[in-house]
């Protein structure tokens, strides 16, 4: 019979036991361990990596999944500013065509372009089993760099068979291209790697993305595949990202990325297509149309590394989808349709059915008629219509619109008594307006007359008289406030000063010295394009539209801009320090004038003057014909007294 001591003993024994062995657990449920997380240090530093007792560390510095062939982890790591290190990536020559989008030639780097250090690590255990793939990256040094200066950036690592890899590489020209040539012995470009589209071509990527504070704003497992269509075939290539449960148990990139509050479930990292130089476009567009009625989509700017190698600028941005639908129109995301270039996203037989049926409709019913083109608005949203199409008209949009580059949306299934937008019409989608747009090359070119020609739609609609009113003012509307240089000055002048450092260092990464510094010249080509434009859009409109009038000026003034705001039809006039704006409408048809009134304040009414002296109006709204000397409107307000 043991004795009460070796009782005691034996208690205390296992006690001891037992939380060695809750220690050893909770030291084993750690997993691996890196001693310093991704982000940027000044200095240099040594990096220990810890992991289950029993194991063994495998870890890699060019962004492939350790293995028994990687290096084995014995000591800590040297951690330093690796733009020292060869360029690998960016030397390669099976990436692109000669030229890229926009015709420039593309030069690989003739001096060691920047980097960061991307550690990649797995323990294996007693089994042989690997356990727990982390990857950190680390940027010494940067805040002394050239080109990062208030700029987010990017971090993107991947093992880079699947981005370079003969076969199964997504951003070559692989194998087949090399080898199955056409009839007469040339290459066939749908058959490189980085042409191919579906989940078949999506490779998994660990990303990180830090604010220009240099704070991790997402850390995610996710999906990469090549983004665009011609745009493909140059360099640097757009990615799109995806969030899936399969990679990091995560169906949305759950971060706050546009201060919108939208969690997206896939984003592109965009490269700009044709846009080469300023990268400006999409961004410029989206930004100035933002409160008209179509879906725009929201831009950050980042600079990306390419498993550890600068890879350039570009725009992260979102991607029309049911959960970007949900999030900004309030509707349920498993009742949307939405087609893209002709194809509905889900291509199930009843959304076929609901798209083609309205074309059919859109294209064949005659809008001549009144009482046919009254009933258009139960099936389109005609301002959105209407707006997009005088969007891309005035941007000189060409080559790949329209037929291209279109979608729009719905819900599929009308809700009684819903919310604005669960009507089930039909509602427009702006995207890629790169190629092209506000070049001075076709500053004087006649988009409204070619997408009248080769836009069915647009073409059927216009043989109604009432669709030419509105179109006509709606497009007024655009170059006398949307595409002015009161609004387009700033974005210009902003994009200028805050990007000029940075797309200099891209554009000598990726084309050389030759072609840094051009940014001043591409900016004055777009505000160049912007001053006379609207000249030019003002004679296509009343030759194409058959106007007999004449512009004339409309001069609106408010007494207070503090009481309220003045509608003048589909725009809210930017008024100067002095309250005052001037636009030019045709004479040939009316305009309509609005206020809405602030707490505190009362409307008096118009003070309006069409060439006879003012007179006085009461009414809130009023419909004014423009004579040809011209329009003044005055909004009067009063401060209510207590």
């Amino acid at each position: 019979m043991m004795s009460r001591k070796g009782a005691l003993f034996c208690f205390l024994f296992i006690c001891a036991s037992l939380g060695l062995l809750l220690l050893y657990d909770k030291y084993d449920r750690a997993g691996l361990r890196f001693s310093r997380e991704s982000g940027f240090y000044e200095e240099p530093f040594e990096l220990e990596l810890s992991a289950p007792v029993g194991t063994k560390i495998y870890y890699t510095l060019d962004g492939s999944v350790p293995d028994e062939h990687a290096f084995l982890y014995t000591t800590p790591i040297a951690i330093d500013d690796a733009t020292s290190h060869p360029n690998v990536h960016s030397m390669r020559t099976d990436l692109s065509y000669e030229t890229t989008m926009g015709g420039i030639p593309y030069q690989q780097p003739d001096y060691l372009i920047d980097k960061c250090t991307v550690v990649r690590a797995a323990y294996q255990d007693m089994d042989g089993n690997f356990n727990d793939l982390k990857t950190e990256s680390y940027f010494i040094g940067y805040d002394q760099k050239a080109g990062y200066a208030d700029m987010n950036v990017i971090s993107i690592v991947t093992d880079p068979d699947n981005l370079f890899d003969y076969d199964d590489g997504i951003y070559v020209f692989g194998r087949k291209f090399d080898t199955e040539p056409d009839q007469d012995g040339n290459p066939v470009e749908d058959h490189a790697n980085f042409i191919q589209h579906g989940f078949e071509w999506e490779r998994p990527a660990d990303i990180q993305l830090f604010n220009a504070d240099r704070q991790s704003v997402l850390k995610q497992s996710c999906g990469i595949r090549i983004q665009g269509g011609g745009s493909r075939g140059g360099l640097p290539k757009s990615l799109n990202l995806y969030a899936r449960e399969n990679y990091g148990m995560a169906k949305r990139f759950y971060a706050d990325l546009f201060g919108t509050g939208y969690m997206a479930d896939t984003l592109t990292l965009s490269a700009g297509g044709q846009d080469t130089v300023a990268k400006f476009r999409d961004l410029f567009v989206s930004t100035l149309t933002r409160d008209r009625n179509f879906c725009t989509m929201n831009y950050e700017p980042y600079v990306m590394f390419l498993d550890g190698e600068y890879w350039g600028v570009y725009w992260l941005t979102e991607r029309y989808t049911d959960a970007y639908l949900e999030h900004y129109y309030d509707v349920d995301k498993d009742n949307v349709l939405i087609v893209k270039n002709g194809v509905p996203e889900e291509e199930s037989d009843e959304d076929w059915s609901v798209y083609i049926s309205m074309m059919n409709y859109l294209n064949d019913t005659d809008f001549s008629a009144s009482s046919n083109y009254a009933s258009l608005g139960d099936v389109i949203d005609l301002q959105s219509c209407m707006d997009y199409y005088a969007t891309e008209i005035y941007i000189a949009r060409y080559l790949d619109w329209p037929g291209t580059n279109e979608a729009f949306w719905r819900v599929r299934d009308p809700v009684e008594n819903g919310g604005a937008y669960e009507d089930g019409r039909w509602r427009w989608m702006l995207f890629d307006v790169n190629t092209g747009s506000f070049d001075t090359e076709h500053m004087a070119s006649d988009t409204l007359g070619y997408a009248m020609e080769y836009s069915p739609i647009f073409h059927n609609l216009c043989q109604s008289d009432e669709f030419k009113e509105a179109f006509s003012v709606t497009l007024m509307d655009f170059a006398n406030e949307i595409f002015s240089p009161t609004n387009t000055d700033p974005l210009i002048s902003g994009h200028l000063d805050g990007m000029a450092e940075t797309l200099d260092v891209h554009h000598t990464r990726f084309f050389g010295q030759d072609y840094a510094f051009r940014l001043e010249e591409e900016m004055a080509n777009i505000k160049t394009f912007l001053e006379n434009r609207k000249s030019y859009m003002m004679g296509y409109l009343k030759a194409d539209f058959g106007l007999e009038g004449v512009p004339a000026p409309v001069r609106i003034e408010t007494t207070d801009a503090r009481a309220g705001g003045v509608v003048l039809n589909t725009i809210t006039p930017t008024f100067d320090e002095e309250g005052k704006w001037q636009g030019e409408y045709f004479t040939d048809y009316p305009v309509t004038v609005s206020v809405t009134v602030n707490e505190g304040y009362r409307f008096a009414g118009w003070e309006v003057d069409a060439g006879e002296g003012y007179e006085s109006a009461g009414e809130m709204s009023l419909e004014l014909e423009v004579p040809e000397t011209g329009l003044s409107i005055k909004a009067v307000f009063e401060e209510e007294t207590p």
